[in-house]
């Protein structure tokens, strides 16, 4: 298992985690497959994406029409005195884990396409992502 971390400001908060993920996925040593990429914590979420400003307002825009942080209070504000009732909605709508092809040292996925996370929460914070390499093709013995 890999870890990444990822110092994050918070609300709306958005980094490309593609290049370090490659990398890392390298220096692992990992094999032809499927990277499975977690991130931990119930307030993020995970996506692959088109990574430019356009295409990161539209989708905040879209998910705050869903899960609105308005003033109103959500329920699980109620039952746990944490105003982030929106941060996890949001969460549990994006995702929190993606499947990326890796082959030949490469994510398998268009050059134009990232992995980003995004922090929805009210504070910033450490985040962790683990990555689980594809493993190596082991050598045939003679």
């Amino acid at each position: 298992m890999i870890e990444l971390t990822v110092p994050s400001s918070g609300l709306n908060s958005h980094y490309d985690l593609t290049d370090e993920l490659t990398e890392r996925l390298r220096e692992h040593g990992a094999g032809d497959g499927l990277a499975g990429v977690f991130a931990h914590g119930s307030t993020v979420g995970l996506t692959i994406m088109r990574y430019e400003p356009g295409a990161i307002a539209d989708l905040l825009r879209l998910l705050e029409r869903l899960a609105p942080d308005d003033g109103n209070r959500y329920l699980h504000e109620l039952t746990t005195e944490d105003p982030n009732g929106f941060s996890h909605l949001k969460s549990s709508l994006l995702g929190t884990s993606v499947l990326v092809p890796f082959r030949d040292g490469q994510l398998g996925m268009s050059p134009s396409h990232r992995v980003v996370l995004i922090d929805f929460d009210l504070k910033p914070a450490t985040r962790r992502v683990l990555i689980d390499p594809p493993r190596a093709a082991k050598e045939e013995t003679q």
